[in-house]
């Protein structure tokens, strides 16, 4: 077994640890728990609910409640509120494997991107190593599958277009329309996946690679299945749950009559009118777009304060990932620009402009929403910074091994320093 193999299986080990390492600690209700534990909970139980949110995500969580068999009298009252230990393991555990699976498809479009094992796994160990996404990945909340089905959608597309057979081509964008209309399911701001699909597509274009009628066959093989996806979820989540109740007050008491488009549209209306809706910056939390690589405002999730004990969770991400993965997109930059710089650390120009446009464009639907935005929302682009920043360090590599094993010390132990506010234990205790 060739030591980048061995390499991996450290990885997965590794990933498998960090996400499912006291899970069910603290047995009590963390930030957004609050909604999306009760949302969850309201399937099981065929109580009906309203959230500014399409469902997929909440129905992805129930999935998981349904399979535990849990008992559902946790009502998520509010923060810190304690529920049986099994409640919330079970719920947890899917946004746990979808984060570690997250690990592994993020090193696996590595490689098919820039072809080369050890970029792979320093894109690999850098996202095993960012507090702020392990922290998401742990604990009730939807942000971990929008990522995976996101990143899991570039990834289809690129093996789509890499392939050579007709049939399994056309099969990959299918699957990639599919897995991105999971991720636009989860939120809407899961269209930026989509957009950086169809930049890609444009750049292909502009290099004479792609004509109009391929354009035109692949897009609709990828835009079909998304528009499926979004209106099955729909579909089910109008099976699933009973007329009545929180839902009538948004929808009217006739809205179960309506035939389904209607239905689409009524319900779709009405989570655009919530959205609209909501204070802005209204939560002391809140953050926009262009403060986010500056890690600004880290989010308090969860606290416990007694005289034996003084335990937080933050989104909180590792430093060290997050000032150099910000100084990489500045790099990155300067190198659209500078032909030489470009050359030197990038294998083509079309991963350069990808790389930017990927981290531009999920930021862009946040430049027009006026309610409160929080530095979650900056996981889509900062996975391509930090892709970024794996090509960067792998040029470090190139011509300096013992500096880049200085970087990747300074990483572990910026990531063992934030560690605490990561699983929500004491200093003391870790000391």
């Amino acid at each position: 077994m060739t030591k980048a193999n061995w390499l991996l299986i450290v990885l997965i080990s590794l990933s498998f640890l960090t996400h499912f390492m006291f899970l069910n600690y603290p047995s009590e209700v963390v930030f957004d728990e609050y909604y999306f534990g009760r949302f969850a909970s309201d399937y099981l139980t065929k109580t009906s609910y309203f959230d500014i949110h399409p469902p997929l995500g909440k129905m992805i969580l129930a999935g998981a409640g349904e399979i535990f068999n849990i008992k559902t009298n946790c009502t998520f009252e509010k923060i810190g509120y304690p529920c049986s230990s099994d409640i919330f393991l079970a719920l947890r555990f899917l946004p746990a494997l979808f984060g570690t699976l997250l690990i592994l498809l993020f090193y696996a479009l590595i490689k098919l991107l820039i072809t080369s094992d050890t970029t792979a796994l320093i894109g690999g160990f850098l996202l095993l190593f960012e507090n702020s996404i392990l922290v998401q990945s742990r604990h009730i909340l939807i942000d971990i599958f929008l990522l995976f089905f996101g990143l899991l959608g570039v990834y289809l597309y690129f093996r789509a277009e890499k392939s050579i057979t007709k049939n399994k081509k056309y099969l990959l964008y299918i699957l990639s329309g599919l897995s991105l209309g999971a991720c636009v399911s989860i939120k809407w701001t899961g269209i930026g996946f989509c957009i950086i699909i169809l930049f890609s597509m444009m750049l292909r274009m502009a290099d004479k690679k792609l004509n109009f009628k391929k354009f035109f066959t692949f897009g609709c093989l990828i835009a079909i299945p998304i528009i499926t996806i979004y209106l099955a979820q729909f579909w089910i989540h109008f099976q699933l749950l009973p007329s009545g109740g929180e839902i009538d007050a948004f929808l009217g008491k006739n809205f179960q009559e309506l035939s389904f488009p209607e239905k689409i549209l009524g319900i779709n209306r009405a989570m655009l009118n919530a959205n609209q809706n909501i204070a802005s910056s209204s939560h002391p939390a809140s953050s926009k777009f262009y403060q986010w690589p500056l890690m600004y405002k880290p989010i308090t999730y969860w606290s416990e304060e007694s005289n034996e004990n003084n335990a937080q969770i933050n989104l909180f991400g590792n430093p060290v990932i997050w000032g150099l993965s910000s100084l990489g997109i500045l790099i990155l930059v300067f190198s659209i620009f500078f032909e030489t710089l470009r050359r030197e650390i990038y294998s083509s120009d079309f991963i350069a402009f990808f790389l930017l446009t990927s981290f531009i464009f999920p930021l862009l639907p946040f430049v027009f929403i006026s309610r409160s935005t929080f530095l979650y929302h900056y996981f889509p682009s900062y996975l391509f910074a930090i892709l970024n920043l794996s090509i960067i360090l792998n040029w470090i590599y190139k011509h300096n091994k013992k500096f880049l094993w200085i970087i990747i010390s300074i990483i572990i132990m910026g990531f063992i320093m934030v560690l605490p506010r990561t699983f929500g234990v004491s200093f003391d205790f870790w000391l």
